[in-house]
């Protein structure tokens, strides 16, 4: 909480006073030159104020210290940067004032500078990213000082450098290393999180708020697994079969080069062949509790039809704007399974299968390869149901059921409608079953399966 400011008429110091989730009270002293707390660094704070200790983490653009005051006060070892000298040396006093300065090194520098390095065994960074739009040349600017602070760069964002500097260094880092930025989102910064997603990154979003013209986004970004990596088998009967096999640990993915006997809705084949994604995940069946298997099929065929541009049809197809099929999404359980099996095909082009109009992901995405496509799909999936001890879990069913929606109306959006026996229905809607809602004749129709559907394209 905020108790407010005042300024000290002898040193010429900014006084603000911070009160923590305990109730504790700290005094942080600001010079002019120092990016003092504001709405954004509040935002962050009731973020970090609920990180339980996990050890060591890392603050990029600390400011007065305050972010590194409240995670040290938890618990946390931290090593804080920041370009502005002046920054360092209140960072350190305020810390010393706060009885928590042994848990913190701060030192200058920052991201880009030669010698920029993530301390070993650090399971969390955080940045209260610098968002504003870079003056022109014809535009006035802050003090550099100011502006380095508060300006991202040009074409490529300090968020687009972060990331890059976490690629090359992967190998040094912890696998479920926790990524926290404050991004804007509108304006467009040049800070995206798509640069992220195009990387293969998990991402959730914990909060978002708008503060006057500017939406601000908390994001948290983490690889996929956290150390547990994808199960690659050159050939299997079926990756549905193959994942059973797996132990309920962690997050338990397996993919083939080739699927023999690879199957859709109701036991019926899916033709494959090696150039195809085909791939099956173990989630906890605890989900269920938030949202039903027909949803999570649905918002599943949502997220991938936006990695591949294409749309979702209902119940589990994707395609593209002419109805030919793309991908498949299929969802198992058995009663005695603690895991529900989430199987995707994506076919790599076109095939020749009677009745059935294809299409690959090749003839639109030529330049994206197997590897990077299946990357992508276990970050998207990665990112609705993976657990990462540091988050909370954000499964709301409203939210997942108005996404479904949107998925399924953008498909009925390009003006495709819904035969059911021959009767032209109009589809206002899905349940929480994933069922579809129509009206045909004047009455209500809840549509459960494909019997009697005919899509008309």
């Amino acid at each position: 909480m905020d108790l407010g400011e005042r300024i000290n008429p002898i040193t010429k110091l900014q006084i603000k006073e911070i009160e923590l989730r305990n109730g504790e009270r700290i005094s942080l002293k600001i010079p002019r030159t120092v990016y003092p707390p504001r709405e954004d660094s509040f935002l962050l704070k009731e973020i970090l104020e609920n990180l339980e200790s996990g050890g060591k983490a890392m603050e990029i653009g600390c400011g007065s210290g305050i972010l590194s005051i409240i995670l040290a006060k938890n618990g946390w070892f931290l090593e804080s940067c920041d370009i502005n000298p002046y920054a360092i040396a209140a960072a350190k006093k305020n810390s010393e004032s706060a009885s928590v300065h042994e848990r913190i090194n701060f030192r200058e520098g920052g991201l880009g500078d030669e010698g920029f390095a993530i301390p070993q065994n650090t399971k969390l960074i955080f940045w209260n990213l610098p968002y504003l739009n870079p003056p022109s040349s014809d535009e006035p600017r802050l003090e550099w000082i100011e502006e380095a602070s508060m300006s991202d760069l040009g074409d490529k964002g300090w968020g687009h450098q972060l990331a890059d500097f976490l690629e090359i260094n992967q190998e040094n880092l912890e696998p479920d290393l926790l990524i926290i930025l404050l991004q804007r989102k509108y304006p467009i910064s040049p800070s995206t999180t798509n640069y992220w997603i195009e990387l293969g990154w998990s991402h959730r979003i914990i909060k978002s708020i708008w503060i006057y013209d500017e939406k601000i986004e908390i994001v948290a970004y983490w690889k996929p697994g956290q150390g547990t990596s994808i199960l690659f088998l050159e050939e299997c009967q079926s990756t549905m079969e193959e994942v059973k096999k797996l132990p309920n640990i962690g997050w338990q993915r397996v993919a083939a080069n080739n699927q023999i006997e690879g199957r859709g809705r109701r036991d019926s084949i899916w033709i494959s062949d090696k150039k195809d994604l085909t791939a099956t995940w173990n989630i906890r069946k605890s989900i269920l509790k938030s949202i039903k298997p027909g949803i999570i099929q649905i918002i599943v065929g949502t997220r991938i039809a936006g990695l591949l541009e294409e749309y979702c049809k209902w119940p589990n197809d994707i395609c593209d704007k002419n109805g030919k099929k793309i991908a498949g999404i299929l969802i198992e359980m058995d009663n005695q399974d603690e895991c529900l099996r989430i199987g995707v095909g994506i076919n790599h082009a076109r095939k020749n299968i009677p009745g059935v109009e294809t299409q690959g992901w090749s003839e639109k995405m030529p330049g994206t390869t197997k590897m990077n496509l299946q990357k992508k799909v276990d970050a998207a999936l990665s990112t609705l149901f993976e657990e990462h001890k540091l988050l909370p879990s954000n499964l709301l069913s409203d939210k997942i059921e108005i996404e479904s929606w949107r998925g399924i109306s953008k498909l009925l959006s390009r003006g495709y409608s819904l035969k059911i026996s021959n009767e032209k229905t109009r589809v206002v809607g899905i349940n929480d079953y994933g069922q579809l809602i129509t009206i045909c004749r004047g009455n209500e129709v809840i549509i459960e399966d494909l019997n009697n559907l005919n899509w008309l394209f």
